[in-house]
């Protein structure tokens, strides 16, 4: 793994920790800037990436790491620049059921542009 590496290419770094603009929700984000190829290397990124966010929401090193947020609900947020490949969306379903499962949720928030 390359230390230099960012978002999804580097699944042991927490990329984003932010507070909704509410200040009701904290938001761990992922970011995957490049696009989306559907293989099998991506998907297993993400997959690790994944693991590692909800270790650290779930077990408290969120808040350890950031003791304001205790109590909040908190969200796993894969932030994408391209639209993801269907396996990709299929595991973040599956993945936002065992996220709920931890009391939080796992989504994609898509921030590329259609004409």
């Amino acid at each position: 793994m390359n230390p230099q590496a960012h978002g999804i290419e580097n699944p042991t770094a927490i990329d984003v920790v932010a507070l909704s603009p509410a200040g009701d929700r904290v938001d761990v984000v992922m970011a995957q800037a490049s696009e989306w190829d559907g293989s099998d290397r991506l998907l297993l990124l993400l997959q690790e990436k994944w693991k590692n966010y909800l270790a650290f929401a779930a077990d408290g090193q969120l808040v350890r790491a950031y003791p304001e947020v205790a109590g909040l609900p908190w969200r796993l947020v894969l932030s994408c620049q391209s639209e993801p490949d269907e396996r990709t969306v299929e595991f973040v379903i599956r993945a936002d059921a065992a996220t709920r499962a931890e009391g939080g949720t796992f989504e994609i928030r898509r921030q590329w542009i259609t004409n």
